[in-house]
Order: structure tokens, then C-alpha cells, then sequence
């Protein structure tokens, strides 16, 4: 059960170990089952590490994130090189940032919230000018080094509510059908949920019950027989970020055409905790007065995934006339080479319950819990192409207006590891995932040496079209700014708001819990340059 931040999606991990052939291929199997039941794997995290949103300076993100045909200022080293080609002067800058989040879930009108906040470091970047004298022809450029956030994992979610429909035991039951006891993994060597849910109980074969019935068919002494209204409960920590490192240059020509090339390093650490339980299971509405078999369940997962990658971006700018400026830009995908790690545990009290096995022998149940072995796996990603187009209209020296926009194809995401298949997922991202648009807007008022702007962006969320649910991510932004001969100082002020949707397992019938999640994020970001 990862956090999914944009869509309606069940959430659990499919770990791959090379030390455990025969418990793999039991994963690999009793996971990826065709139709409407899925056992999420990789590619939820491989859509999340694929949308990353390049931070920048104060004075960009004032601006909503236009930056494309701007020029001239330390974002440019990701956005569009070419805006290197602007400089005249060097100078080194460092962005501090202080964020807020707050978050809402509502499960069947029932609300929580989450709090939370942290200092970051949004961008440290330092620019070299070599300009050289003249009018037209070959005017020299610049040569810049930086370190720029291009993505934000903090956060935190939580859930409490009544579900009459169903509990996770459900989808236990249907995720092993199908399958033979004997193919569950030993204790040791039991990697996912399915596997715990079995060793605590809370399904079995049939078989069980009586030996002419199925031993590839389950039930559950929790909702097979009575059915239940339980309270399910869910808190999601999320941790960690991703970093470019890039070396770039843009040039200078005519002061018409600007072109530029950057190398980006990137870097990424990601954490997610996970506790799930459920509990007050009461029968007497639909079915029994005196059935009483379980109190509680409980499952925790841990998830840490890290890595490394590398891209290339080209880039121009030109300028017709002073007063126009269009850019455009293309970042090769991102190669990542990443591991992960996962391990979960899963604890049930049960009501003094006797458990009737005639194959294992019968059971009386109180406490019972298991913990996973931990899975390790080693595999790469391929994020999308990106184009982006950009266009500012200056009004002398009274300011301008710009606009940006970045087209990606999700749909193009791809997973490979050398120990283990990864088809299942990339058929997945290649059916159900398409071609996203991100826009910006933005506009600078000039009342020397007072800088005065403000900014609107509209995020195209990865949207997993087999769910089809409404997404929303978008930003609004102000700012202001001096301006002086040696020193320049920025400040933004940035609101975030994004709507999306979460379950915690699926169900064949579509029946499964929906939580409506809306995170607002409120960041303050501080740009401080000095030019020599």
C-alpha cells in the first residue's frame, strides 16, 4: 500500500529478491492477475518519478514557473539553457524555501487533517559570463553549475471511516483464488500481504472446512460468513525528493539567437510508511447478534526506493524584436538506475476465535502477527521526452508577460530489470497512461528597483485512464523583488492545491473504500544573487 498522490488505485508493492526463485514466482503470479484485479507494482512509482516540477528561483515561481523564453536568470540552467545566453554578467545565488502542507481526506463524510512543514533548499547556482563586445555576429555566453529541486515527496495522509461494503480481507480473497495453499511461500521467505493475511488467519482454502471442497478457493472467518460494517483507518508518510545536478551553457548570437545545452545528474530518495488497520467489526446490523470473531487488524509497509540518473537538454531562444522572445526546449528522458527496499508486517486480535482446520489441525485464535522478509530489487527507469515552448511580450522597461507549456507522453514510461520481468507493468503505462500538457503563466511589473509579480500553473497529472477520475494540481503565485547594481534579492509566496483520489485495495465489483484527498501547500521562497 504506496501513497498514490493522482489516482484511484490500489497500492500494493510487488518486491522481486534474487535469493528467492520459488517465493518470486508465487508473487509474480498470485499478483498480476489479468482483469480487474491488480496488485500494484512499479509503475506507480515510475508515473510519480516522471512528473517532476523544476522549482527555481523566487522570481520564476512568482511566475507561476515561466521560464522558457525568459533567459537570464539560474532557472534557465534546467528550463531552457538557451536562457544562459543572456547573461552579461556572472553571479552566484542561493534559494532557501519554508513549506506548509495541509491536507483533507473525506471517506464517506468523514474528514481528517494532516499537518506538516520543513525548510528546503530549492536551488544553489552559479553563472560564469564571458560576453563579447559588438553588435552583431558572435557575442560570446555563459557557463553555468547548479543544484535545483525538481520534485517534493514530503507529506502526510489520513483516513478514519465506516465501510459496509467490504474490508482488505476481501481483497485478499480474491487476489489468492485460484491459487493452491501449497504455493504460498514459507514464512520466511513471505514478501507480500496476501501471504501474511494467510499465516494470521485471516483467509483459508475451503479445503479446510471440508476436504471435497476446493483448495484453491478461499474464504474468510471475517466476512465470508457474517458480514461486517468495520472502521477502517489509514495514516501515509511520505519522505523524500529529487535533485538535478546540471552543467549547461548558452550562447549569444546577434543578440537575435540564443542556443544552449545543459548535462543534468539527478538524484532521488523516497520513503513511505504505511500503517493500515481495521477495527470495531460489528455483525448485528445485517447478520448476527452473538458472532463476534475478530477485534482488529493491522498491516504496516515500508517502502524506500534511491537512485541516480542522467539526461540532456537543448534549447533556443530567439528575439526578433526587443519587444518579443520565443523559446523552446527538449530534455532527453531521464535514465535512472534504482533500488528499493520493502518489508511489511500484519497483526490481527481475534476474539478467543476457534479456527476449524481439519488438514493443519483446528486453532484457537487471540494474537497473531507475522513480519515479511525484506525485499531488495535493482531496476531502471526511463522517464518521458519533454518539449516545452515559451513566449514573452516585454512593454519596455515596464515589465513583460510570459507564457510556458511542456508536453509529455506518460505513455512512454518504461521499466526493465535484468532479475525479473517487468512486462506486466509497462503494458500497464502503455495502455492506460497518455499524453499530459503543463501550462504557465506569468507577469512582471518594473517600478525600479522594485520588482512586482504574480503567476498561475495548471499541472497535467498523470491520469490512469482505466480509472478515469478527475484530477486537479495548480498553483497560484506572487511576488516581489530589488534590483540593484551588485545584489539582487527575490521573494514568492506560493499557493498549491491538488485534488485527487485514493483506495487502498481494489475489488473486482468495484465496490472498494474511494477517500477524496485535497493537499494545499503553502511556500515561501527566498532568492538571494550577487552579480560581479
Amino acid at each position: 500500500m504506496k501513497l498514490i498522490n493522482s489516482n484511484h488505485s490500489s497500492d500494493f508493492r510487488l518486491p522481486a529478491s534474487n535469493s528467492r526463485n520459488l517465493a518470486l514466482f508465487f508473487l509474480l503470479t498470485i499478483l498480476i492477475i489479468p482483469g480487474t484485479i491488480f496488485g500494484q507494482g512499479y509503475y506507480v512509482d515510475a508515473i510519480r518519478f516522471s512528473n517532476t516540477q523544476p522549482y527555481g528561483s523566487a522570481r520564476i515561481q512568482a511566475l507561476g514557473g515561466t521560464s522558457v523564453a525568459l533567459g537570464a536568470d539560474p532557472s534557465a540552467l534546467i528550463s531552457n539553457p538557451a536562457g544562459l545566453g543572456l547573461y552579461n554578467r556572472s553571479e552566484v545565488s542561493i534559494t532557501p524555501a519554508y513549506n506548509y502542507n495541509y491536507s483533507t481526506s473525506t471517506f464517506n463524510a468523514n474528514d481528517n487533517n494532516t499537518f506538516g512543514s520543513k525548510f528546503s533548499l530549492d536551488q544553489i547556482t552559479g553563472v560564469i559570463s564571458q560576453p563579447r563586445d559588438g553588435i552583431g555576429g558572435w557575442l560570446g555566453g555563459s557557463w553555468g553549475i547548479g543544484v535545483q529541486k525538481i520534485n517534493d515527496f514530503n507529506g502526510s495522509v489520513e483516513y478514519t471511516g465506516n465501510n459496509s461494503s467490504n474490508s482488505i480481507v476481501d481483497y485478499f480473497i480474491e487476489n489468492a483464488n485460484g491459487y493452491p495453499a501449497s504455493d504460498f511461500p514459507a514464512k520466511a521467505d513471505a514478501f507480500d500481504l496476501t501471504t501474511l493475511a494467510y499465516y494470521n488467519y485471516l483467509i483459508g482454502p475451503w479445503n479446510v472446512v471440508d476436504a471435497s471442497n476446493p483448495d484453491d478457493e478461499y474464504f474468510s472467518d471475517v466476512t465470508t460468513f457474517y458480514h461486517p460494517t468495520v472502521q477502517q483507518h489509514e495514516r501515509i508518510d511520505t519522505k523524500g525528493s529529487q535533485y538535478q545536478i546540471t552543467f549547461g551553457y548558452g550562447g549569444n548570437f546577434a543578440d537575435v539567437l540564443y542556443f544552449g545545452f545543459n548535462v543534468g545528474l539527478t538524484t532521488l530518495q523516497y520513503e513511505s510508511i504505511k500503517h493500515y488497520s481495521e477495527d470495531n467489526f460489528d455483525y448485528t446490523q445485517t447478520d448476527s447478534a452473538t458472532y463476534q470473531p475478530i477485534n482488529n487488524l493491522y498491516a504496516t509497509e515500508k517502502l524506500n526506493i534511491n537512485g541516480t540518473g542522467a539526461n540532456l537538454s537543448f534549447g533556443l531562444i530567439v528575439r526578433p524584436v526587443p519587444a518579443f522572445r520565443f523559446g523552446a526546449s527538449i530534455t532527453t528522458p531521464t535514465m535512472y538506475a534504482l533500488n528499493d527496499s520493502y518489508e511489511t508486517t500484519m497483526g490481527a486480535e481475534w476474539n478467543n476465535f476457534y479456527y476449524g482446520d481439519i488438514v493443519d489441525g483446528d486453532t484457537l485464535l487471540n494474537s497473531t502477527y507475522m513480519e515479511s522478509a525484506i525485499a531488495q530489487s535493482t531496476y531502471s527507469l526511463k522517464t518521458p521526452l519533454k518539449y516545452s515552448l515559451g513566449a514573452a511580450f516585454f512593454l519596455g522597461k515596464m515589465g513583460f508577460i510570459s507564457v510556458d507549456a511542456d508536453f509529455l507522453n506518460y505513455g512512454s514510461v518504461r521499466l526493465e530489470s535484468s532479475d525479473f520481468s517487468l512486462q506486466s507493468d509497462n503494458d500497464y503505462i502503455n495502455t492506460n497512461y497518455s499524453r499530459e500538457v503543463n501550462l504557465r503563466a506569468g507577469a512582471e511589473l518594473r517600478i525600479s528597483p522594485l520588482r512586482l509579480r504574480a503567476g498561475y500553473s495548471l499541472n497535467g497529472i498523470p491520469k490512469d485512464n482505466q480509472n478515469n477520475l478527475r484530477n486537479i494540481n495548480q498553483s497560484y503565485s506572487a511576488g516581489i523583488g530589488v534590483l540593484f547594481d551588485n545584489f539582487y534579492a527575490d521573494f514568492a509566496a506560493i499557493y498549491g492545491y491538488h485534488k485527487s483520489q485514493y483506495s487502498p485495495y481494489l475489488l473486482s465489483d468495484y465496490s472498494e473504500p474511494v477517500i477524496d484527498i485535497v493537499q494545499n501547500t503553502i511556500r515561501g521562497v527566498l532568492t538571494l544573487g550577487i552579480k560581479f
